[in-house]
This record gives structure tokens, sequence and C-alpha cells, in this order.
């Protein structure tokens, strides 16, 4: 952000009663007083009304001529100036500026002659020739230090940071604008000291010095805050936005950069408002979430369209093809990246054609005061012509090194579309990978959907068929022992063989339930958990306690059934292995998803024993898991028993 106090005049303006002025005017003959006042009038409407405040001073211009009072001259050109400056018209700035350096140095007024090499100074940086304005400036510090004008040096101190940082020399603009911080304090010029924090914010940054950018910005803002200044409170809060996301902070960020739009947007400022917008898709970019991010970064493309930001376009374009690649739309980032590499090569090129064309016309110049110097002196053709030789060679070393740099943005365009074939590369060996796991968890699931069916069948089968059989078959024994005449061993031995029948039967009867058990397809999956359950616990060899938590409620019946196996494995696993004495079953319904966790007081073991497990029964749990897409963590350490908890949506 660029904060530029244009040193219009040296003093400082006197605002009196127009009205009075005017009555002064009128009772005051044409001499020196008079050029006073035409100068005090024209200062009073200079920000009101432009173009009375230039009729003002050209009066005083034309009066200080016909007394051939220079004083009076200068002042002229001190003020009028300004007005141009604020009319934008900076080329007729410059021209009438250079015209005052020549007169003050007549008159020899040192605090004038600075003036004019300042105002010189204020004009060069308006049309952006950054070198010239530092010359300019030094100039006039040479003059001011030594009088130790404390209020227009901290003006000059301001002017040299803020053209230092524009030229890329930071620890220059450090140097300066420590100084003109220093001063402000001693002055406790507020607006002094916001100029110097904004400056030394922006050369930290540029230096890297990320705490001490941060440091000057968030003292900025507070300032900015306290003086109203909405203009340095908008551009400080950028800044803060953006050390944040060079640090990664981008939820704070996020919050500067949306109270900085806010601002931008009250003073109408387009171009911060860009700047905020891309920050701000730059934040949802790194939250994965690339539609909002998207939003933003449209925006931010069409005011800087709107408004010919070139700059501000190009950056857009580099956020959009991030967000396209986040949304694997390759050719689309592939368009946007191509886009962004063309207008950054543009603005490069035009930079280098801008510099070109100043040295040309710096060049030019040059030619044009020894073509007259060769006129009034034969002896300086020699120096001209080192003077054109040494231009020549500044042109063609300038045109070199645009070359390099142009074959540079090549060569690096090249290279950055390998680095995208070799992301689309990853990317497609990513969803190979992806298709793959896919195929392996669709054979899981016909595999596990193949066992539910053939243990369903199974146990049908059994109760129905064999079952219903080996009823019979009591029942017809039955029958037969009241038809028949036995011995009393003979009586003994037909009812073993009946008691043998009925453990048979309920054997039968429990292998089925097992294989299918009845509760789980009539009451649902809590019914048949807890019959589970208890009847471990009718074994007396584990104690098994089950719990249901939150609003009960059916769930799809491969759902229920897969995790009913899973508890039925978890708790064979720990009847066989634990050593337990007690085990809890807990199932936990929440809104949106369901927790089941199987926990035990066993002997524990190493977790990384998991890998080496061998056997059906740990696998067969983690590809049930993995089929009903849940979330599997294990928890346990020798002695200390284990816990198994699984969290799935449904």
């Amino acid at each position: 952000m660029i904060f530029l106090l244009i040193s219009g005049q040296l003093y400082a303006q006197d605002f009196f009663n127009k009205d009075s002025l005017w009555v002064e005017m009128k009772k005051s003959k044409p001499d020196t007083n008079r050029v006073h006042l035409f100068i005090q009038l024209g200062q009073q409407y200079e920000n009101n009304n432009p173009d009375s405040a230039i009729l003002l001073y050209e009066g005083a211009l034309h009066l200080s001529k016909d007394l051939n009072y220079k004083p009076g001259i200068v002042k002229y050109y001190n003020n009028v100036t300004y007005v141009y400056n604020v009319l934008g018209k900076y080329d007729t700035a410059l021209v009438l500026n250079l015209q005052a350096l020549k007169i003050a140095r007549e008159v020899g007024d040192q605090k004038r002659i600075a003036a004019c090499l300042a105002n010189i100074g204020a004009s060069y940086t308006m049309i952006l020739q950054s070198d010239s304005a530092i010359h300019y400036f030094q100039q006039a510090l040479k003059i001011i230090e030594p009088l130790q004008d404390k209020g227009y040096l901290q003006i000059l101190y301001g002017n040299l940071s803020n053209l230092y940082v524009d030229v890329a020399q930071y620890a220059k603009a450090v140097e300066y604008g420590n100084k003109g911080l220093k001063l402000s304090y001693e002055t406790n010029n507020e607006h002094a000291q916001l100029l110097s924090l904004v400056n030394l914010s922006v050369a930290y940054s540029k230096l890297g010095m990320l705490e001490m950018s941060l440091k000057h910005s968030q003292h900025a803002v507070l300032l900015a805050k306290e003086t109203n200044n909405d203009i340095a409170l908008s551009a400080s809060l950028q800044n803060i936005g953006a050390i944040l996301i060079r640090k990664g902070d981008y939820r704070n960020a996020k919050l500067y950069y949306e109270e900085a739009l806010l601002l931008a947007e009250k003073i109408d400022d387009p171009e911060s408002s860009a700047i905020c917008l891309r920050g701000l898709s730059v934040y949802f970019l790194s939250i994965s979430n690339p539609s909002e991010a998207e939003g933003y970064a449209q925006r931010s493309l069409k005011i800087a369209k709107k408004n010919s930001f070139q700059d501000h376009i190009r950056d857009a374009y580099l956020v959009l093809s991030d967000i396209a690649l986040v949304n694997k739309r390759l050719n689309e980032s592939s368009a946007y990246r191509l886009k962004f590499d063309s207008l950054n090569n543009l603005i490069f090129n035009e930079s280098i054609a801008k510099n070109i064309q100043d040295i040309e016309v710096k060049y030019k110049t040059e030619q044009k005061e020894s073509q007259i110097k060769q006129l009034n002196q034969e002896s300086d053709i020699q120096n001209l012509s080192l003077k054109q030789t040494r231009m020549s060679l500044i042109v063609l070393a300038v045109i070199f090194t645009a070359l390099v740099i142009i074959s540079f943005l090549t060569w690096r365009t090249y290279r950055q579309k390998k680095v995208i074939m070799a992301r689309e590369h990853t990317l497609d060996q990513k969803r190979i990978t992806e298709l793959e796991n896919e195929r392996q968890l669709t054979a899981s699931k016909a595999v596990i959907e193949g066992q539910e069916q053939e243990r369903g069948r199974l146990a049908k089968d059994l109760h129905d068929g064999l079952g219903g059989l080996l009823s019979g078959v009591k029942i017809s024994l039955s029958n037969m022992k009241s038809n028949m005449v036995m011995t009393s061993d003979n009586v003994l031995v037909f009812e073993r063989s009946l008691d043998m029948l009925d453990n048979s039967i309920h054997e039968l009867r429990r292998v089925s339930h097992n294989m299918m058990p009845e509760a789980l397809v009539k009451f649902g999956l809590i019914a048949a958990l807890r019959d589970f359950c208890e009847s471990i616990n009718s074994m007396k060899a584990l104690l098994v306690t089950f719990q249901s938590i939150g609003e009960e409620r059916r769930l799809d019946s491969s759902q229920e059934i897969i995790l009913y196996r899973i508890v039925q494995e978890l708790l064979n696993n720990t009847l066989k292995h634990s050593g337990a004495k007690n085990s809890l079953v807990q199932i936990s319904f929440e809104p949106d998803s369901l927790s089941l966790t199987v926990e035990d007081d066993g002997k524990g073991f190493e977790i990384v024993a998991l890998e080496n497990i061998t056997g059906s029964g740990w696998p067969n749990i983690k590809s049930r898991v993995e089929y009903l897409k849940g979330k599997l963590d294990v928890s346990t350490r020798p002695g200390e028993g284990t816990s198994v908890h699984i969290r799935l949506l449904v």
C-alpha cells in the first residue's frame, strides 16, 4: 500500500476568512503585500475550487513579474503545482516545478530550493518514475537535514521510504521509515506516524521479517482507528491478512480481510476490494471449501477486469488455477495457469518496455543538451560522443537483460507445464488406486452378503428340516413307549435315548440360532445382542454387560447382521484368548451416526500383533467394518485389557 505525502508547499498554509482577505485585497496597493494576498486567497480555494485558485496564483505571478519579485514567482510555482497535482495534471506540474527550481536557485533561498526539489520529486512520483523521484528527494534532504526542520524531514523520510519499497530497495526503505517514525514521535505527528508505520510494515514484509511487519501493521491499525483514517486502516488490515496467509494462519487472516473488505466498499476502493476478495478465496481454499473459494476468486477477477487492474487479474487467474486443480478440473486449471503465465509475461514485458522507453527519453534529452553545448563549445564534441556511446551500451544492456528474462520466463512456463503433467499422472494413479479399492470393497460386499444368505438358508434348513424331523422322531418314540412292554433295564435305556434326542434337538436349535438369530430378524439388533450377551452369561465363563445409549432405531437388515457378527466375533475372541472375567458391549445411537464399543479386562496384547494375525477372525472384522464404511480403532496394552471402538454413519 502506498501513502505519499505530496510536498506541495514547504511552508504550512494559513487558513483565513476569505471575505476578510478580499476586503484587504481591495484596500491593498500593487506591491509585494498584494502578492501574498493572492497566494493566501488561492490557498483557500485550491481544494474546493481549484480553477479559481489557479487564477489567483496567476495574479500573484503577473504582479511578481511586474515588480521583479522573485520570491513571489517561486511561491506561485510552489502553490500552483500543488493544484495541478490535485487535478491530475502531473506533466504540467513537473514542467512548472523545474522552472521554479531554476528561479529559486537564482534567489538563493535554501528552503525554497529544497521545496522545489521535493515538488519535482513528487511530480516524478506521480508519473511513476521512482528513480528520478528518489534523486530529487535526496537533493532536498541534503539541504533540509542540516537545517533540522523536523516537520519537513518527516515528509521527505516518508516519501523516500515509500519510493525505496517501489524500487525493491527494502533495507533503504526500513532505514528511512525508522527515521521518519522517530521524528513523528518527537513531534507527536500522528499522520506522519501512520505513514511511517505503513511503509515499514510493507518493507519488513518484503524482507521476510514477518513478525516486525505484523507488529508495525497492528500499531498502524490502532492509530488509523484513533484518527478515523479509513484508507490507512484498510491498507494495514490487508497487510496483516497477507502476513497471516504467509504464516499459514488462514482463520485469523479471514477476519482481517473481511474487515478490510467492508472498509474498501465503504470508501469505494475497487483495488482493495479485489485484494480482499482474493485473500478470502485463499482462506476458503485452505479449509477445503473450493466452491466458496471459487466464488470469491471470480468476484475478485470481475472487479479487476472492470478496472483494468492487470496485476490483480493475473493473481486471480493463479488462485482459480489452484481451485480448479483441487476440484480435479485439470483442463480448466491448465487454462487458468496459461492465462496467468501469459499476463505475467505481458506485465513484465511492459515493465521492460517502459524502462527502455524511459532510458530512450533520457537518452534523447541528454543528446539534445549535448547538441546545444556543441553549438556553444566545440570542445564538448568528445564528451557528447562518450555520452552517446554510454547510453547506447545501457540501452543494449537493458534489451539483453529483457531477452534473458523473457527466455527464463519461457523456460519456467515449460517447467510448470511438466509439473502439471506430473500432477495429472499422480492424480490418475490415485484414481486407479481408488478404483482398485472400490473393486476390492465390492468383492468383500459380495462375499459378506453371500455368507449371510448361506447362513440364513442353513439356519432355516436345520431349524425347519432336521429340527422338525428330530422332533417327529421324539414324538413317535414317546408314543411307542406307551404301547410297549419293556423290562426295567430297557425302560432306562429308552429314557436315556430320549434324553440324548432332546439334547440333539437343543444343540441343533442353538447352532441354528447362532447362524441366524431369530431375535435379530424379528426384533432387531439391540434385542439380538442382548440375547447373545445373556447366553454367554449363562455359560458362567464371562460376565458380559450390555448397554444401549440414545434413541434406539432399526437399521438396514444387512447393517444389523454385520454389526451382530462383529460383536459375535469379538466376544468369541475374548472367550478364547483374553482370559477376561468381565466384558462390556455398548452401542450408542446419535442423530446421524452409531458407535459400537466392545471392551474386556483381559491380558491385552501389543497392537502390532494385529499385523501378523494369520487367522480369519480379525480380517473378517476389518473387512466388515470397511464394507460398512466405518472407522475402526483398537486400544490395548499388555495387562491392561482391550477396547475396540467402531463408528459409522447411518
